[in-house]
């Protein structure tokens, strides 16, 4: 009778096993399904106190290859910290394989003194999305600067942290450059500032105190050779006019300094200016110089620009003294001035931006030329070609030329042989 009582046992033990048994397989098939169908993608299983994760590739939608692309680390936790998930950035952002991050406790990659900020975000991400700064630790135990976002989601009543993780390594580091690039940049405002006080008192200087003695000195001689020119020696009149030849040199030199600094300045109204009335005016002004000449100054039909009148006056009045100084003593001069307007695209011109419209300005003159080596010279200030033969000027008139066209955001360029003329290549906007 016991026997059979303990058959009984043994068999109604079996049958609760066999339950237990169908019951752990259709949970296991439902999971294999869920994973198949991309329900869930994973399952953490704990394997002799290790957690292990199982996935199937079937499971890969759209959206993980879209993770796995990011720039972003991108992390899923349990309730409890494990990560179930992370991309291939996260990977590499902590230094270690895939395998070994997943099923690691996400509060290992956290720098000690950033572990409280952590552990507030995930309770705040409870009830609204949230971010924070922090810094991570790599493998190798180098400082990761990010900013990580953080919410929570309920899947079949369980919650889940879903992260993502932005280096901000090279932003940091950017920001640093920028930081310094600006306190660079004040910097060299502050003493831009302090250059352009000391330019008007220059300015101020050059314009009155020095003009002054100097016009004295001028009256004083012209004086002295007009009453005293019974009582001069030859010698000694030559002597006073060269001491008005050098009086009129340090004039000239002084107001094209003067000329030189304004030409900088950028708070003159810009306005449309029509270029052949400007032509019109220089000429007018060298009519006994271009007489001398013989010269023909021929221009037709040049377009209008967007400028600053006064000056563009003063960059042709210079252009035309050059060429009239520098003419061919045997040879009339011949200038010729053409214009033609287009995209900077359509010029030769690698300065020049491509989708603006420019009036391209060609002056050109049969004169004695330059040197091809002295190209890059050519608009340095105090620069004298050793080919000149007129050694009066300054040596600024074609440097002021070269301010005015910068300050018009434009480009000037000159082109020359010794005894075969210049041609000077001027764009500015139309």
């Amino acid at each position: 009778m016991k026997s059979i009582n303990k058959l009984l046992e043994e068999i109604e033990q079996l049958n609760k096993a066999h339950e237990k048994l169908k019951q752990e397989l259709l949970e296991s098939n439902k999971s294999t399904d869920a994973i198949k169908t991309g329900t869930i993608d994973a399952l953490v299983l704990e394997d002799k106190n290790e957690l292990k994760v199982y996935t199937d590739a079937a499971s890969d939608k759209t959206y993980r290859i879209l993770i796995e692309r990011m720039n972003e680390g991108a992390v899923t936790l349990s309730k409890t910290g494990i990560i179930l998930y992370c991309n291939q950035s996260f990977s590499n952002m902590v230094n270690l394989p895939l395998q070994k991050v997943i099923g690691s406790e996400f509060k290992n990659f956290i720098e000690a003194p950033s572990r409280e900020s952590f552990d507030m975000l995930l309770k705040l991400a409870d009830e609204e999305n949230t971010k924070e700064q922090l810094n991570l630790n790599s493998h190798e135990g180098k400082l990761i600067p990010v900013l990580m976002s953080v919410n929570a989601l309920t899947v079949d009543n369980k919650l889940l942290l879903n992260l993502i993780i932005t280096d901000l390594t090279i932003p940091n580091r950017n920001q640093k450059k920028l930081k310094l690039s600006t306190a660079r940049l004040v910097k060299k405002t502050d003493e831009l500032e302090i250059a352009n006080i000391d330019l008007e008192s220059f300015n101020y200087i050059s314009s009155h105190d020095l003009q002054e003695p100097l016009r004295k000195i001028q009256i004083f001689v012209s004086i002295i050779i007009e009453e005293e020119k019974n009582n001069l020696s030859s010698i000694g009149k030559k002597y006073f006019h060269r001491m008005q030849d050098t009086v009129k040199r340090m004039q000239m030199l002084i107001d094209d300094l003067h000329k030189y600094s304004r030409a900088k300045n950028t708070s003159y109204k810009f306005e449309k200016v029509d270029l052949n009335s400007i032509i019109r005016e220089v000429k007018e002004d060298y009519e006994i110089s271009i007489k001398k000449h013989h010269a023909a100054v021929i221009s037709k039909d040049l377009c209008k620009v967007n400028g600053i009148r006064f000056q563009l006056f003063q960059l042709f009045h210079n252009l035309l003294g050059n060429s009239l100084k520098f003419a061919k003593p045997q040879q009339p001069l011949r200038v010729t001035i053409k214009s033609k307007t287009g995209k900077g695209k359509t010029f030769k011109n690698e300065q020049l931006l491509p989708d603006i419209n420019y009036c391209h300005i060609s002056f050109s003159d049969n004169g004695i030329g330059f040197d091809p080596k002295y190209k890059n010279r050519i608009f340095e200030v105090f620069q004298r070609l050793s080919n000149t033969v007129d050694p009066s000027g300054t040596g600024i008139g074609l440097s002021i030329c070269k301010r005015i066209v910068d300050n018009h955001k434009g480009v000037i360029t000159a082109t020359g042989k010794t005894n075969k003329g210049v041609t000077f290549d001027i764009y500015l906007t139309s």
